[in-house]
């Protein structure tokens, strides 16, 4: 019986050490990709430089608008 427990008590501790083994690797990934995807976040485009780039496209859309309206009355004459 005593052969029996320590073989119990042995695969237990056999499982749980490769448990705690894989737990650890996967946790050693996830870190690893929470810090790409943490880099590729502060690579990304802010709000700040969305706003400038809407301001841009409606200064353009503005002028465009503008010429298209004055395009067809004879400013050259």
């Amino acid at each position: 019986m005593d052969k029996i427990t320590e073989f119990f008590i042995a695969t237990l501790t056999a499982l749980g050490a490769m448990g705690a083994f894989i737990i650890k690797k996967l946790h050693t990934r996830m870190d690893k990709i929470e810090y790409k995807v943490d880099d590729m976040d502060s690579k990304l485009l802010t709000r700040d430089d969305i706003q400038q780039i809407s301001d841009t496209q409606t200064l353009i859309l503005k002028h465009l608008l503008e010429h298209r309206a004055t395009e067809n009355t004879d400013v050259h004459k």
